[in-house]
């Protein structure tokens, strides 16, 4: 033993980090001759050499940890139990260095570390950081089933609940929560072999969502997450699953759902049950139903589904359907299922000549395609390089069309316009299965960077088998900075007016081909994401607002609203209220969008665009009263601000607020005027002709000011800069004009006050 002082603090640290390095040889650029073993023998020697003396839970864990690296549980564990109670600490550190003893016990002593589960568990219970808490559950859980302790689990399952039932954060999920907390229980229960307590296990987290009280959140949602562990558990209670869904949701959801969300969920819920039919061994009805689950929905991750289809299939025996839905995932790099495509396509290149070219381009494009690389970067690649299946396609079909897309695409990507148009025309412009969201952009960058702009424009309008693909491609279109590079930068990019044609009608193609699968069932995989339909009908309003399509524009927000409500729908339809001077609708839409925001946030909200206009649409409604219920939540709106962004918005915080007591100055001038002289400095420091002109106006409601208002008039106007426009220009004269005039009206009233008439700005 090394007679040298006990490492602890930094020194520990930089020691172990040197043991780190001589284990895992972080900067051999080169491949090392050194066996693994050989360097886990020399840092076990380096470690045995060493003393060491932690003072903190960190520098335990950390010294425990390396040792199990190095396949040494009952060193690891001495150290543990030798330095535990030495250590300083926190309340959860108390409770990871048992999850530390746990772990490396399960490497020598199983039994021991069972005895240990309990009272850890106990321990983690206590802790009042729920976030930590969180994270040791997750822990522990992964080393009871590892050491199938499932009477221990089941205890640990109702300790976490009662742990969070402490948390007030948590109590419109405990309905929820309880049901996952009997499924879970249900799933240790078919562990142990109990298959009865499964059954109602299952049940009693069913009735429970069912029979929830109605302050509990239970949407669709939740019911799919319970049944995606159902499933697993007892797939048999499926059924009497989603008829309680049904009714729960029928009885509680405030408005039916639209037709987009019912197609949305039936797409989930048939997936489930083809899981379920595949499950109890009924292959066929489970790819019966699996073409009604073979679409991309919004919360998908990757394509799993396609994935189990794949392997149905080739169960089945059915390897051509099998080979056109592996070649579909892989041509369009699907997470999952591509994978799962390019693995099977490993395993039947040599076996089955029937599909060979198949299987053929798969390997090819796992190679070539950079998505697919991507993909495929931690798995077994094939055999041969991709040229070499490329060349068995050619040799075998050279006219085929997802050849010519490979090869057209290594071209775009290498931008060789001119050798990349003729194949993606050969292929994504004759085949919209193929026009995906990278190519079918590829093709129309290849033809503005190739040929005449007035040929590009003639050829045939390429169509998408997608509606997300059309959503992508008039994305594209639609941005000079993600079209110029895809066409190399050689040529300009057509102008706005050109593409906006373009890009509308792909908007237009995309929202038929969502709507005819909202109403049928029945499309292509990338026709049925609901988030993607309602971003796509925000874009098409925008581009109908634009063209003074104001009542298009709205219904197509009130869809996005139906389907995947987000802020920039509520605030478009503000929007088409005030490009049409709908006075209520202004009003309307605008209370609207404020609460929206309130309840669910909105990063681009800006209300000094728009608060202005609903006090003027109060004031033309004779609602002028409401305006103090507006100036209060631009106040509220700008309080909530950050210091930097107060600092940035205070101009036009200022303007609206001038904008919107003028508005309120003729009904309750004496609410009005306090707040004018409250700003009146800081207004005018700003040496900007609008909030000043404004505030000017607001003055004119009070005949003794007058002269006052005409003067702060003329300084507005003298603060007019080449950043104002005519329109402003105009109503700093007409200003300046009205204020001379009242005084002249009354000068004149007061005249005729002295033989007897009363002045007009007095009240009788």
């Amino acid at each position: 033993m090394n007679q040298t002082a006990a490492l602890q603090g930094d020194a520990l640290y930089i020691f172990l980090d040197q043991a780190h390095e001589l284990l895992n040889d972080y900067h051999d650029e080169q491949p090392s001759h050194i066996t693994r073993e050989d360097r886990i023998a020399a840092a076990v020697e380096l470690m045995e050499q060493q003393t060491f003396a932690p003072t903190s839970a960190l520098e335990l864990e950390r010294l425990h940890d390396f040792w199990l690296a190095l396949g040494k549980p009952e060193s690891a564990n001495h150290l543990l139990q030798t330095h535990r109670h030495q250590v300083q600490f926190a309340e959860d550190s108390a409770v990871r260095l048992a999850l530390s003893d746990i772990q490396s016990r399960m490497g020598f002593d199983k039994a021991s570390a069972i005895a240990l589960l309990l009272p850890t568990a106990q321990a983690i219970s206590q802790l009042t950081d729920h976030e930590d808490a969180d994270s040791f559950w997750s822990i522990w859980r992964d080393m009871v089933h590892e050491l199938k302790a499932w009477e221990v689990a089941a205890i640990g399952v109702d300790m976490l609940r009662a742990q969070q039932r402490q948390n007030s954060d948590m109590a419109d999920d405990n309905a929820y929560l309880d049901a996952m907390a009997f499924v879970q229980k249900a799933e240790l229960a078919q562990k142990s072999g109990n298959a009865s307590q499964t059954t109602q296990l299952v049940q009693s987290a069913i009735s429970t969502l069912r029979y929830a009280p109605a302050d509990q959140e239970v949407d669709f949602d939740r019911w799919m997450t319970l049944a995606d562990e159902v499933l697993s558990a007892a797939p048999q209670s499926l059924p009497s699953l989603l008829m309680a869904c049904e009714q729960r949701l029928a009885s509680t959801e405030v408005s039916p759902p639209s037709q987009a969300i019912k197609t949305h969920r039936k797409v989930r819920i048939v997936r489930l049950q083809a899981q379920a039919c595949a499950q109890a061994g009924q292959l066929e009805a489970a790819l019966q139903l699996a073409p009604q689950g073979h679409f991309g929905l919004t919360d998908d991750h990757g394509d799993p589904f396609t994935s189990q289809q794949l392997q149905w299939l080739v169960q089945a025996g059915r390897l051509d359907d099998a080979a056109d839905l592996a070649l579909e995932s892989v041509l369009h790099a699907r997470p999952v299922s591509a994978v799962t495509a390019y693995h099977l396509a490993r395993e039947r290149i040599d076996t089955d000549p029937q599909r060979s070219i198949t299987w053929a381009l798969i390997l090819a494009m796992g190679g070539i395609d950079e998505d697919m690389r991507q993909l495929l970067a931690q798995e077994d690649m094939a055999v041969h390089p991709p040229e070499f299946y490329m060349n068995m396609v050619r040799a075998a079909q050279p006219q085929h069309p997802v050849l010519a897309v490979i090869e057209g695409m290594k071209w775009a990507e290498k931008r060789k316009m001119e050798l990349a148009l003729p194949l993606l025309e050969q292929s994504v412009g004759q085949h919209p299965e193929f026009a995906d969201s990278d190519k079918l952009p590829a093709l129309w960058a290849a033809r503005f960077a190739a040929l005449p702009l007035e040929e590009a424009l003639a050829r045939p309008f390429p169509e998408s088998h997608g509606g997300h693909w059309c959503y992508a491609a008039g994305v594209v279109l639609d941005d000079e900075d993600d079209l110029a590079p895809l066409m190399g930068g050689k040529k300009k990019v057509p102008s706005d007016e050109v593409r906006l044609p373009l890009v509308v009608r792909y908007y237009e193609m995309g929202l038929a081909r969502f709507e005819q699968f909202w109403a049928t069932g029945q499309g292509a995989y990338k026709d049925a994401d609901l988030h993607v339909y309602s971003m796509l009908c925000n874009n098409l309003a925008i581009k109908y607002r634009f063209a003074e399509r104001y009542d298009d524009a709205a219904v197509l927000h009130r869809k996005g609203l139906e389907s995947s409500p987000f802020a920039e729908h509520q605030d478009g339809l503000m929007w088409c209220a005030i490009l049409k001077d709908d006075d209520s609708e202004i009003v309307a839409e605008a209370e609207r969008l404020w609460h929206f925001v309130q309840d669910h946030g909105y990063g681009r909200h800006d209300p000094t665009s728009y608060f202005s206009t609903v006090s003027m649409s109060l004031y033309k409604l004779d609602r002028d009263d409401e305006i103090s219920i507006w100036l209060e939540r631009l106040d509220q709106w700008f309080e909530e601000l950050d210091e930097e962004d107060q600092a940035s918005e205070r101009r036009d915080y200022l303007a609206t607020l001038m904008s919107m007591l003028d508005f309120q100055s003729s009904t309750q001038p004496e609410l009005v005027l306090p707040r004018l002289r409250a700003h009146q400095a800081e207004v005018t420091s700003l040496r900007d002709c609008y909030p000043l002109r404004r505030l000017a106006c607001a003055l004119e409601a009070y005949p003794e000011l007058l002269e006052e208002s005409l003067e702060l008039h003329k300084k507005a106007h003298s603060f007019l800069d080449k950043d104002d426009d005519e329109d402003e220009r105009r109503m700093s004269r007409e200003g300046i004009a009205r204020a001379e005039r009242k005084i002249g009206e009354r000068d004149a009233e007061a005249g005729s006050a002295s033989s007897g008439r009363k002045a007009w700005w007095k009240f009788w």
